[in-house]
C-alpha cells in the first residue's frame, strides 16, 4: 500500500487529508519533495560582526559584481570573501532597514534617516549623498525606492510616508524638469513600505497596492489601485521574480498576476504562519526568491526562537510558485537574498580558509567561478554564505489515514520511497480523540525495509533523513500491512 507524501498542509485537519503534516528541510518538486541546502559560510572570519540591515547584489555593464551589506550603521562591500566599510556614522535604530536599487550603473540605498546614498560602479570607492550630484531640484529623504521603466521612483519621503516622488526621465540628478514629479496617494493606505521595479510599478502601502504605469505627456504615470484594503506589512515582506510579485499581507501571503492580487496561502499555511511567527520581532521577515529553482521564501523569527533580540531567524516558509506547494526549512540567518558571486581564485580561497578540506562551501559549485546567482544570506554568526550544504535532517510525515476502513491495522514495515537511506517511526490511535502512540525509530535493512511493528486504527509515518545525506527525491513510502485479526 503506497501513500504519497502529497502537499504539505499544516491548516488541514490531521485525518483524512491527502496531504503531508510535516515537510521540513526540503521543497516540493513535480511529484516529489528535494533536498533544501543548508546555509554555509564562504567568508571565514571577515564579518560585518552585526545584524544585517538590508543587502543587495549587482552587476555593472562590465559584469563586474558589487554585494552590499547594510548594517545600522554601515553600508559594507563583500568582496574577496572580506566585508569593507563604504560608508559609517549612520544613524539608524532596530526598526530602520535598507532598500538597495540599481539604476543603470547606480546602487542606491536608503533608511528613511539618513541622506540616501548613491554608488557609481566602475567609478566610487564610498556611497556619498545622493543630493551631492543633483543639478535641478531637491533629491528627497526616502525610505523606499524602486526603478519603474526609465525613472527612480522613491517613497514614504521624510514628513510624508504617502509620497511618492520619481526623478527625471534617465537621470538621477534631476528631480525639478524632465519628467520629475510627485505624487501624494490618497485614503487611509497607510504608509509607502516598499516600490518593486520593471516596466511597470506596484507600489506598496500597509493597506493597499497602487499600480503605476507610464503614460508620459503630462500625467506621466498612471496611477491605479489594485487593492484597496489589503497591502504589505513590512516592505521587506515583498519579493519579486521578473514580473512575479510576492507578499505578505496582514491575512497571509499572496501574489500579484496584472492587476489581481490572488491568495497562495489560503487554507494552506496561513493559520500555521501566524501561529508559528514570533510577532514580537515580525519586522525581521526577510523575503526573497530563488528562480532557478522558482521558489519564494520568507526568512522568520519563529516561537521557538531564542536569538530574537540579535536579529537572527531561524524558520523559512518556502512556495514552489511552478507547482503551487509550500514546505518549511530550519536555519540560522539574519538575511536572505539572491546574490551575485565574483570569481575566487585559490589564492583568493586563503582568505577564507587557510585548508581548502575546511571550506563548508560545496568547491565543486559554480559558486566559485563567479558571475552567477546565488540564493545567499547572511548566517547567525554574521557571515556571508549561500544554500549549498548538504541538508539539515529532512522530515517528511503522511497524513494520518485509516488503512482499512472500519477494521484496524497490523502494520509490519516501511518501505520509504527515497533515494537514500531513511528512518522510520509509525504513530497510530484507535480514536479521532486519543493520544497517539508512537513506535520505535527503525533503520533501513538491506531489502529496503524499515521493520516496525505496531497497530491502530488510525495511521502515520514518519520519515527522516539523515543530515549531510543526498538525495534528489522523497515520494513517499510503501507500507507492509494486513487487515487486524486475518493472516
Amino acid at each position: 500500500m503506497q501513500i504519497p507524501f502529497g502537499e504539505w498542509l499544516p491548516d488541514q485537519p490531521e485525518h483524512g487529508m491527502k496531504g503531508a503534516n510535516v515537510a521540513t528541510n526540503v521543497y516540493h518538486a513535480m511529484g516529489s519533495y528535494k533536498r533544501f541546502p543548508s546555509l554555509v559560510s564562504y567568508t571565514g572570519t571577515s564579518t560585518t560582526g552585526k545584524d544585517a540591515h538590508g543587502s543587495g547584489s549587482f552587476r555593472d555593464n562590465s559584469n563586474t559584481v558589487y554585494n552590499f551589506v547594510a548594517t545600522k550603521t554601515d553600508i559594507h562591500q563583500l568582496a574577496s570573501g572580506t566585508f569593507t566599510s563604504r560608508k559609517g556614522s549612520l544613524t539608524g535604530d532596530d526598526t530602520d532597514f535598507f532598500t538597495f536599487t540599481q539604476f543603470g550603473q547606480y546602487v542606491i540605498a536608503s533608511n528613511g534617516v539618513d541622506p540616501a546614498q548613491f554608488y557609481l560602479m566602475g567609478t566610487s570607492t564610498n556611497f556619498a549623498n545622493l543630493t551631492s550630484i543633483q543639478t535641478s531640484g531637491t533629491c528627497p529623504l526616502f525610505r523606499v525606492s524602486g526603478v519603474v521603466r526609465d525613472f527612480l521612483v522613491t517613497g514614504n519621503i521624510a514628513n510624508a510616508t504617502n509620497r511618492i516622488q520619481w526623478s527625471g526621465i534617465n537621470d538621477i540628478t534631476v528631480w525639478s524638469g524632465k519628467q520629475s514629479d510627485l505624487q501624494d496617494l490618497p485614503g487611509s493606505g497607510g504608509q509607502i513600505v516598499h516600490i518593486t521595479s520593471g516596466e511597470v510599478g506596484y507600489v506598496f502601502r500597509q493597506n493597499q497596492i497602487v499600480r503605476m504605469d507610464y503614460v508620459g505627456g503630462a500625467t506621466i504615470f498612471r496611477l491605479s489601485v489594485i487593492s484597496p484594503n489589503r497591502g504589505a506589512i513590512f516592505g521587506r515582506t515583498v519579493c519579486q521574480d521578473n514580473r512575479r510579485v510576492f507578499f505578505l499581507a496582514d491575512d497571509g501571503f499572496y501574489e500579484i498576476q496584472g492587476d489581481n492580487v490572488v491568495p497562495i496561502g489560503v487554507e494552506k499555511v496561513n493559520r500555521f504562519f501566524d501561529l508559528n511567527l514570533n510577532k514580537a520581532y515580525s519586522d525581521r521577515i526577510v523575503a526573497a526568491t530563488d528562480p532557478f529553482n522558482q521558489l519564494a521564501m520568507w526568512l522568520y523569527p519563529s516561537v521557538n526562537n531564542t536569538n530574537n533580540t540579535t536579529g537572527i531567524c531561524d524558520r523559512i516558509i518556502i512556495y514552489n510558485y511552478a507547482t503551487k506547494k509550500w514546505s518549511l526549512a530550519k536555519v540560522s540567518a539574519s538575511q536572505i537574498f539572491p546574490q551575485f558571486v565574483g570569481a575566487y581564485t585559490v589564492e583568493l580561497m586563503d582568505i577564507i580558509s587557510e585548508n581548502l578540506e575546511q571550506i563548508n562551501a560545496n568547491l565543486d559549485t559554480d559558486f566559485w567561478n563567479g558571475g552567477q546567482m546565488f540564493l545567499g544570506g547572511i548566517d547567525g554568526d554574521f557571515k556571508a554564505a549561500i544554500f549549498s550544504g548538504n541538508s539539515n535532517e529532512c522530515e517528511l510525515e503522511t497524513a494520518e489515514i485509516e488503512a482499512f476502513p472500519g477494521s484496524r491495522t497490523n502494520i509490519q514495515g516501511v518501505r520509504p520511497i527515497v533515494d537514500a537511506e531513511a528512518t522510520v517511526t509509525v504513530k497510530t490511535r484507535e480514536r479521532l480523540a486519543d493520544t497517539e502512540t508512537e513506535s520505535s525509530s527503525s533503520s533501513m535493512v538491506d531489502s529496503g525495509i524499515n521493520p516496525v511493528r505496531q497497530s491502530g486504527r488510525y495511521i502515520r509515518a514518519n520519515v527522516k533523513i539523515p543530515a549531510g545525506t543526498s538525495f534528489d527525491h522523497a515520494q513517499g513510502i510503501d507500507i507492509v500491512a494486513s487487515k487486524a485479526g486475518y493472516r
